[in-house]
């Protein structure tokens, strides 16, 4: 499984990833996780409580699945890469 290492400078910044995400027209219906390194903490890329959780206790070991199609990832992704 495809994964894209993602990180959220700010609480904003996670925000924002969440309604670009819910406005996404080319990836609607498909599934986000966003998982820690090991994927054993796992939430729903969509949810915000699910987003800051991992967000806090996980945000440089964080990673975004398509579950849905392996290895797409939406443009405005590429902005929260960890390079």
């Amino acid at each position: 499984m495809t994964r894209a290492h993602i990180r959220f400078e700010t609480s904003t910044d996670a925000t924002k990833f969440i309604e670009e995400l819910n406005g996404c027209k080319s990836c609607a219906g498909e599934a986000f996780i966003l998982e820690d390194n090991t994927g054993k903490y796992r939430a729903e890329a969509r949810s915000l409580l699910g987003v800051l959780y991992l967000s806090t206790e996980h945000n440089d070991r964080m990673y975004l699945v398509n579950e849905t199609n392996d290895g797409h990832f939406p443009s405005f992704v590429d902005k929260y890469r960890v390079l």
